[in-house]
């Protein structure tokens, strides 16, 4: 029984490790790009379990498409887009 709980709090332990590292440390590219202007930024948009899944396995990373965010002189404009 003793042994029961000290595995259940370990696991629990190392998965909320886990979760947490895979939320502060970003696990795909990022582009930005300058012309005039213009600025775009670029980068995945990827959710928590999304996260989790690229520090387990980073040569396998998933996403859920990619945002992107212009800014002219007018003002900024977001873009969402679908997984490409």
């Amino acid at each position: 029984m003793k042994k029961t709980i000290l595995m259940l709090f370990v696991g629990g332990f190392l998965a909320a490790t886990t979760a947490t590292y895979a939320q502060d440390n970003p696990t795909q590219d990022k582009h930005k790009t300058e012309s005039g202007d213009t600025k775009t930024k670029v980068k995945p948009n990827t959710t928590a379990g999304d996260k989790v899944h690229n520090v387990v396995h980073p040569k396998n990373k998933r996403s859920h498409g990619v945002k992107a965010k212009h800014k002219t002189d007018e003002g900024k404009a977001k873009v969402e887009t679908g997984k490409q």
